[in-house]
C-alpha cells in the first residue's frame, strides 16, 4: 500500500489533521532482507521518506540459491504475513475523550490501513487498560460480554464485526482490578509486559503471540509510566522484547505528553518515562511517540504504520 496516499487521503477525511507528511521529520531506516536456505543471498532497498513524525519505510529483495535434494534452486524469502497489537489504554475519567477517539475513529482506519501493507494476511487485537492487577485483556464492556467472533480473548482481523468488537473492549469495564488508583492504576506499558509474561501469558492470555507475527504495542495514558513496583524503562523494554526474542521484531508507539500542557483532550502531563522507552525502541528504528498536547491520535497511528511496514520487510520469526 501506498502509505504516503492513504495519509492524505486520510487527512482529507479528518477535519482539523495536520503534519501528515513532510521534511521535518529523520528518513527511515533503509530495509535489507537476507536470503535463507541452502543457499544465500543479500539485499538492500532505498531509504524512506522522512514525515512529520519521522517515519520511513524501507523495501529490500533478498534471493539466494541452493541444493535441495538431488539439486535445484529456490527463492529466499523473508517479512512477515502476520501482526499481533496490543493497546494499552489509560482508565482515568480524564482520559474519556482520548478513550471516544481510539473507538470511534483511529481504530477502524487503523485496522483497514493494517491490512492494507503489502503482504499482511491478518492481525489480532487484545485491549488492556492500565493495571497489570491483572494483566488480562478485556473481553467486556458497559454494556456486557464482547462476545469476540475469536472465541478468544482478543479480536482477530477476520471478524465481520470487528470494530463494534474494539468499541466494546475499549470500554475498559472492570470489576476485579486490584490497583489502589494512587497512581499505580498508571502504567499501561507495564501492564502489557505482564500481559505476555507468565502466569498470564499462560492462562487467561495463552496463545495470543504467535511466533511468525510482529508484535505491535500502543500505550496511551496522560500521566506518566509509573510501574509499581518500580522498574526503569530499560527493564521494561527488556520484558517487552523477551516476549519476542528480538527487539527488531516489537514496535512501540507511546502515547503521552511530550510536556505538561493543555492539550485538544484535556490536561496532560510530562510522560517522561514513557519518552525514555520510545528511545530505547527507536534505537532500533522502533519507537514512536506522540504527544497528547498536539491531539490527533489518527496522526500517531499513521506515523506507526511506515514503521510497521518497514519493520515487516525486516522481520525474521524467532522462537523462543
Amino acid at each position: 500500500m501506498d502509505l504516503r496516499a492513504w495519509c492524505a487521503a486520510l487527512c482529507a477525511a479528518t477535519v482539523g489533521l495536520v503534519g501528515c507528511g513532510g521534511d521535518s521529520g529523520t528518513s527511515g531506516t533503509s530495509g535489507s532482507s537476507d536470503g535463507s536456505g541452502s543457499g544465500s543471498g543479500q539485499g538492500s532497498g532505498s531509504s524512506g521518506q522522512g514525515g512529520s513524525f519521522g517515519e520511513g519505510v524501507g523495501s529490500g529483495i533478498g534471493s539466494g540459491s541452493g541444493t535441495t535434494g538431488g539439486g535445484g534452486s529456490g527463492a529466499a524469502s523473508s517479512g512477515c504475513e502476520h501482526v499481533d497489537v496490543v493497546f494499552a489504554l489509560d482508565n482515568s475519567s480524564s482520559m474519556d475523550e482520548e478513550k471516544a477517539s481510539m473507538r470511534d475513529v483511529v481504530f477502524p482506519a487503523f485496522a483497514q490501513a493494517l491490512l492494507d501493507i503489502d503482504g499482511i494476511l491478518d492481525f489480532r487485537a487484545a485491549v488492556m487498560d492500565a493495571c497489570p492487577l491483572p494483566a488480562t485483556f478485556h473481553t467486556r464492556g458497559a454494556a456486557g460480554d464482547c462476545s469476540f467472533q475469536s472465541g478468544k480473548a482478543w479480536m482477530e482481523s477476520s471478524s465481520t464485526d470487528l470494530t463494534s468488537e474494539f468499541q466494546c473492549a475499549a470500554d475498559l469495564y472492570v470489576d476485579d482490578i486490584e490497583c489502589t488508583e494512587t497512581n499505580d492504576d498508571e502504567q499501561p506499558v507495564s501492564s502489557i509486559a505482564a500481559a505476555l509474561e507468565p502466569p498470564f501469558s499462560d492462562a487467561e492470555n495463552a496463545g495470543f503471540l504467535r511466533n511468525d507475527a510482529l508484535l505491535v504495542v500502543v500505550a496511551i495514558t496522560d500521566e506518566d509510566e509509573q510501574p509499581a513496583p518500580r522498574q526503569t524503562p530499560q527493564q521494561i523494554h527488556d520484558r517487552l522484547v523477551a516476549a519476542k526474542g528480538d527487539a527488531k521484531n516489537v514496535v512501540f508507539l507511546g502515547i503521552g505528553g511530550r510536556r505538561q500542557c493543555e492539550g485538544a483532550y484535556g490536561d496532560a502531563e510530562e510522560a517522561e518515562d514513557m519518552q525514555r522507552l520510545v528511545d530505547l525502541f527507536a534505537a532500533d528504528g522502533r519507537g514512536f511517540f506522540w504527544d497528547l498536547c498536539e491531539g490527533h491520535l489518527e496522526d500517531g497511528l499513521t506515523s506507526a504504520l511506515a514503521a510497521i511496514e518497514e519493520a515487516c520487510v525486516e522481520f525474521v520469526p524467532t522462537v523462543n
